[in-house]
């Protein structure tokens, strides 16, 4: 039998483990909808890529701007960037649910 030391050592450990799975819940939550949010955003650059590239054909010269949106290789730098940032996210998902099943084993 344990002393009550013991005990209260034990109860410590395992509210530590369930509080870190559930702050590991919330951030997958988190990874979760960047993942989605960043996708649906890659979504609708490339849906209104053709039209960037239109109008930036039609920009007048005497625009400040309309340097930047003279070149129609703007949407892709944009998708490439937009990927880049969701990649990040999946490997921080990735990461964080790696997280998650460790300390679910542990208990």
């Amino acid at each position: 039998m344990r002393d009550i030391n013991e005990q209260i050592m034990e109860v410590n450990r395992r509210r530590e483990i369930y509080t870190d799975i559930k702050n590991l819940r919330k951030k997958i939550i988190k990874g979760i909808a960047a993942c989605l949010s960043t996708l649906s955003l890659v979504f609708v650059v490339a849906y209104y890529m053709p039209v960037l590239e239109n109008t930036s054909r039609q920009t007048p010269v005497g625009q400040y701007g309309s340097m930047i949106l003279a070149v129609p290789s703007v949407g892709y730098v944009l998708i490439a960037i937009l990927f880049f940032i969701l990649g990040v996210a999946v490997t921080l998902l990735c990461r964080h649910y790696k997280e998650y099943r460790e300390k679910e084993q542990n208990l």
